[in-house]
C-alpha cells in the first residue's frame, strides 16, 4: 500500500464526542499504522466556568495514549473559530503531506473507514477531475452502488488532495457572483432541492461563518468530481445541539453504516440515480422544514425540542440510567450486599452507601483521570476494596498493568468477583494490607470502604491480615500509585521514600484519628522531599465550623485527596 494519508482531528470542547469519535477511530484497520493531528481550538472571549472545564477536559482527553503510530496534538493559543481552524488546519497539513484525511469532533467511523478513504486517495490521486472524497453518504431510500460519483462536498469524514485544496476560495462573495455569472444557481442548489447559495449569501453577508459551503462551491466551480459511498460509513453524533451549526434533530443518522466499502474504479461521471434520491432526500427535508443551518431552533416549541433531545441524545439516556440505577442502590441497607449493572458488566458491593459514594468519585468527577503516553501503564491501587477504581484505570487505559492490594477478606471475594466479570487482562490481586514490614495484624473489618489497622479503641469486627511492603513493588517506574489504606498512608510512605523517585503520579486519601496525633505535615515532606507538587482537597470527613466544633466518623476527624505530580 501506498504511503497513508495522515489523519487531521478538529476538537474544542465537547468531550463525550470527542471521546467516542477518537474510540471509534482508533478501532479502525489502519489506525495503528496511521499519523493523528488533533487541533484543539483556544477559548472563547468571555467564556463561561462550565465550558472553560469542557475544553480542558477536551485537551486531557486527547493526550491519553490512543491506539495510533502518532499522535501530534496543536493547541490553539487562542480561539480561532471552527471556520477558520478548519480551513488553516487543512491547508497546513495537505500541503505537507499532498493528501489527507479529515474529521470534526463528532464523527463516528466504521472500521473500514480509513482503508476506504486511502484506498480512493490512492486511485484517484492522478485523476484531476476528482476533487473530493467522501465518508458520509446520505440515508436515501435506494440502494446506490458501493462507491459512485454525487457531487457535493459531504464533510462528516472526507479527504482530499493538495491539487484539489489549493482551488479552495475563503471568499464567499467571489463564489457566489462566479456561480451566478455562469447561471449555474440552479444545479448548485441540486436542481432547487437545497438551498446551497443561500447559505453562500450568508456567508457574505457575515451573518453566517462556515466553511464547508466555500468548498463546495470552489470545487463546483472547478467542475471538479466527488466520490462518496453507499452505505455511508460514518455517522455524525453531534446533533444534540452541542456543536456549531448543529440542530437538535437528525435525519441524516443511518441506523447501521457500512464495515467496510470495497471501491471499484469506474468511469468518472456523477451517479444520475445518486442525484435523483438526493432531490428527492432534500424534497423531504424542505417538507419539514429543517436545515443544517437550524431552522428547526425557530420553529419547534423548546418542549418539543427537548423531548427530540432526549430521543437523540444517547449519552443523555445513558445518564437518566445511570440515576434511576443510583437511587434504587441507595435504597438498600448500609453494609447490605447487593449486584447492578451499572458499569455494563455485573458488578457486586458490598455497602450501598460507599458503592454510590466512591462512583461519584471516579465516574462522574473522574478524581483519578491521568495522562500518560506509556500505553500499558504500571499502576498500583493500594487498597482496591471492591475495584472500582480498577474498573476505571482499565476504562482510561485499557492495557494497564495493576497491581492491588485489599486485605479484607470477605471484600477481597467481592474484588476477585468484579474483575473476572469484566475479564481484565494483566491485573495482580493480592489480599494482603500494606505496611513498613512483612508481619500479621490485627485488622478492624468494617465492611465497606473503611476497613484499617486496628487501633486499640478497636473491640469488636477484628481479623487477622498479612501484611506486605510497598517497597518491593517501585522498583520500575509507576505511572500511578493509588494510595487509600485508611490511615497507614504516612507509614507505608516513609518506608519507601527513597524509592518514590520511580513514581509519576501520586494519588493519598489522609486520614487524621482523634485518638492519633496528627502527621499531614510528615506525609507532605516525603512528598516535597522525593520531589513532587502537591494539590489537596477537602472530602468525607468535614467540620462546618472547626473553632467550634470538630466532627468525627468512626473515630476520623479529617480526610483529604491529596494529588501529587513530579515536579519538572
Amino acid at each position: 500500500m501506498n504511503d497513508l494519508a495522515p489523519i487531521v482531528l478538529f476538537v474544542y470542547s465537547r468531550p463525550w464526542h470527542t471521546e467516542q469519535t477518537l474510540r471509534a477511530l482508533e478501532k479502525n484497520d489502519l489506525a495503528k499504522e496511521s499519523t493523528l493531528y488533533i487541533y484543539a481550538d483556544g477559548t472563547k472571549d468571555n467564556i463561561t466556568s462550565d465550558q472553560l472545564e469542557k475544553v480542558q477536559e477536551v485537551r486531557m482527553l486527547i493526550k491519553r495514549a490512543w491506539n495510533f503510530k502518532k499522535v501530534n496534538i496543536i493547541e490553539r493559543e487562542k480561539n480561532w473559530g471552527l471556520a477558520d481552524n478548519i480551513v488553516d488546519g487543512v491547508t497546513t497539513i495537505v500541503n505537507q503531506y499532498s493528501k489527507i484525511i479529515v474529521l470534526e469532533d463528532d464523527i463516528a467511523t466504521s472500521r473500514g473507514f480509513l482503508k476506504y478513504m486511502n484506498d480512493a486517495l490512492n486511485i484517484y490521486d492522478k485523476e484531476n477531475k476528482v476533487m473530493h472524497i467522501s465518508g458520509y453518504m446520505f440515508p436515501v431510500k435506494k440502494t446506490l452502488p458501493s462507491s459512485f460519483f454525487y457531487n457535493t462536498a459531504s464533510c462528516w469524514g472526507w479527504g482530499t488532495w493538495k491539487r484539489a485544496w489549493k482551488h479552495y476560495n475563503n471568499d464567499a462573495d467571489q463564489n457566489l457572483k462566479l456561480i451566478e455569472q455562469k447561471k449555474l444557481i440552479s444545479k448548485f442548489d441540486i436542481e432547487n432541492t437545497y438551498k446551497f447559495s443561500e447559505q453562500l449569501r450568508a456567508n457574505a453577508s457575515g451573518t453566517l461563518k462556515t466553511w464547508a459551503i466555500k468548498w463546495y462551491a470552489s470545487f463546483f466551480i472547478q467542475k471538479g468530481f466527488a466520490l462518496h459511498p453507499y452505505p455511508s460509513l460514518t455517522n455524525n453524533i453531534g446533533f444534540d445541539g452541542s456543536g456549531e451549526n448543529c440542530t437538535t434533530f437528525s435525519v441524516f443518522e443511518w441506523d447501521n453504516i457500512a464495515e467496510s466499502i470495497e471501491i471499484k474504479p469506474s468511469k468518472i461521471q456523477e451517479n444520475y440515480m445518486a442525484r435523483k434520491m438526493m432531490r428527492i432526500f432534500n424534497r423531504n427535508l424542505s417538507k419539514s422544514d429543517l436545515s443544517l443551518m437550524g431552522n428547526l431552533k425557530k420553529i419547534v416549541p423548546g418542549f418539543i425540542k427537548h423531548s427530540i433531545k432526549l430521543l437523540i441524545n444517547k449519552d443523555y439516556q445513558q445518564q437518566i440510567r445511570t440515576t434511576k440505577e443510583l437511587q434504587i442502590i441507595r435504597k438498600k441497607n448500609r453494609f447490605e450486599e447487593g449486584n447492578t449493572n451499572l458499569l455494563q458488566n455485573n458488578l457486586r458491593f458490598t455497602d450501598s452507601a460507599s458503592f454510590c459514594f466512591i462512583y461519584d468519585e471516579l465516574f462522574n468527577k473522574e478524581i483519578y483521570k491521568f495522562i500518560t503516553n506509556n500505553p500499558t501503564p504500571y499502576i498500583i491501587d493500594a487498597g482496591a476494596n471492591i475495584g472500582l477504581g480498577m474498573i476505571y484505570f482499565k476504562k482510561l487505559y485499557p492495557n494497564a498493568e495493576i497491581v492491588a492490594f485489599e486485605p479484607d477478606e470477605n471484600v477481597f471475594k467481592v474484588l476477585e468477583s468484579n474483575i473476572k466479570s469484566f475479564g481484565f487482562e494483566n491485573v495482580s490481586l493480592i489480599k494482603k494490607a500494606l505496611w513498613n514490614e512483612e508481619t500479621t495484624l490485627k485488622f478492624f473489618s468494617e465492611g465497606a470502604d473503611g476497613g484499617r489497622i486496628a487501633s486499640d479503641n478497636d473491640k469488636t469486627q477484628l481479623i487477622e491480615i498479612k501484611t506486605e511492603r510497598l517497597r518491593s513493588y517501585l522498583n520500575r517506574k509507576v505511572d500511578f500509585l493509588k494510595i487509600d489504606i485508611e490511615g497507614a498512608e504516612t507509614i507505608v510512605l516513609e518506608d519507601c521514600e527513597d524509592l518514590l523517585f520511580n513514581v509519576e503520579k501520586i494519588f493519598v486519601e489522609y486520614h487524621s484519628f482523634v485518638d492519633k496525633p496528627q502527621n499531614l505535615h510528615q506525609l507532605l515532606a516525603i512528598l516535597e522531599r522525593a520531589g513532587f507538587r502537591y494539590n489537596i482537597q477537602h472530602i468525607g470527613v468535614f467540620s462546618h465550623y472547626p473553632l467550634l466544633k470538630i466532627e468525627n466518623y468512626m473515630g476520623m476527624d479529617n480526610q483529604l485527596n491529596i494529588f501529587a505530580t513530579r515536579h519538572k
